[in-house]
């Protein structure tokens, strides 16, 4: 063999080998993921819910809307929804697994007027537990701030999600 060709062959080969001994070595066997799927707790994932939205003393139904959060693994949770994103950042928080076995989630996203400026933020702490592996339902408790930090009003809801991914 030409020893130009091997030589060539052989830096060829050289990023290959140094990415198996990484992935060896970060625990990137079939083992180590199949222990990771099996560490993973049912609620991560993606789900799309249907909230409502209630006056706290009335009852009366103030608005329904679509949202979407993602349950991270370890206990981070991303949200959005559909209303328009020139009034609603994404929210973003953290959840937990209760002792009951139902799960907690807080998070937190800004608001803005119509113009763009910042109108404050909105603090949602939600209850929610698993109906099967593919859905859940629960309740919300929401508090509208303004941009000094005082508590404008109080909102009570509830959801059912399905899982989306």
């Amino acid at each position: 063999m030409n020893p130009q060709v091997a030589k060539s062959c052989a830096l060829a080969l050289v990023p290959s080998i140094f990415t198996l001994l990484l992935v060896q070595a970060c625990g990137g066997s079939s083992d180590a993921v199949a222990q990771a799927a099996a560490e993973a707790d049912a609620i991560e994932g993606t789900w799309e819910s249907t909230i409502t939205i209630r006056d706290c003393t009335s009852g009366a139904v103030l608005r329904s809307f679509k949202g979407m959060n993602t349950f991270h693994r370890g206990g981070t949770l991303s949200d959005t929804n559909n209303s328009p994103t020139v009034t609603r950042g994404p929210g973003m928080g953290t959840w937990k697994r209760n002792p009951g076995g139902n799960y907690t989630a807080s998070f937190r996203f800004y608001r803005y007027n119509a113009d763009g400026t910042l109108a404050g933020s909105q603090k949602v702490t939600r209850t929610t537990a698993m109906t099967d592996s593919s859905s859940t339902t629960g309740t919300i408790s929401a508090q509208i701030i303004d941009t000094g930090e005082n508590v404008l009003q109080t909102l009570c809801g509830s959801e059912t999600s399905v899982r989306v991914f």
